[in-house]
């Protein structure tokens, strides 16, 4: 049951539970093996859902952690990211599984006529690989320089409801 304001999003077989001032894009595009959706919040932040099969996931990363450290370095390297600090680094137990948190800090030069600009930005992720049903997950934010500062506790709290099985 979802907490006071928040309501549950549900399909294939997995659930997780948002705000519910939230407008939902699922991508139509999406299958049980693989897809995304959005969260859209009022302020304009946006909080990601993306699976696939973790068959393919784990012909690259062993664990969690070797999927979240990829998707770190990714992001790091982009030409648009200055500046790349990881913040925090935990494991957590998501629905009997251990999963790879990742927050970092990071600014990112705008691709706009006004070049030399940049944007500071704060980057939420969660990896998780679930055998039950063979799929992994990442739930992921990478938020505006006006997003609320309790923003990542509102992450955890989407990230703990989260049931992959």
């Amino acid at each position: 049951m979802a907490k006071e304001g928040f309501e549950t999003f549900s399909v294939y077989r997995f659930s997780i539970d948002y705000p519910a001032v939230c407008r939902i894009e699922f991508n139509p595009k999406s299958r049980r093996e693989t897809g995304d959706v959005a969260f859209h919040f009022p302020d304009r932040e946006k909080v990601f859902l993306s699976w696939g099969k973790l068959e393919d996931a784990q012909k690259r990363f062993a664990t969690p952690k070797d999927h979240a450290e990829h998707s770190l370095e990714v992001t790091r390297k982009s030409r648009q990211v200055k500046n790349f600090e990881r913040v925090k680094q935990d494991s957590l137990e998501v629905n009997s599984h251990k999963a790879e948190y990742n927050r970092a800090k990071m600014e990112e030069s705008s691709t706009s006529l006004l070049r030399g600009q940049t944007k500071k930005r704060e980057a939420l992720s969660l990896h998780l690989h679930c055998e039950q049903s063979s799929r992994y997950f990442v739930i992921y934010a990478l938020l505006s320089p006006n997003a609320p500062e309790d923003f990542a506790d509102l992450f955890l709290d989407m990230v703990q409801s989260f049931r992959c099985h």
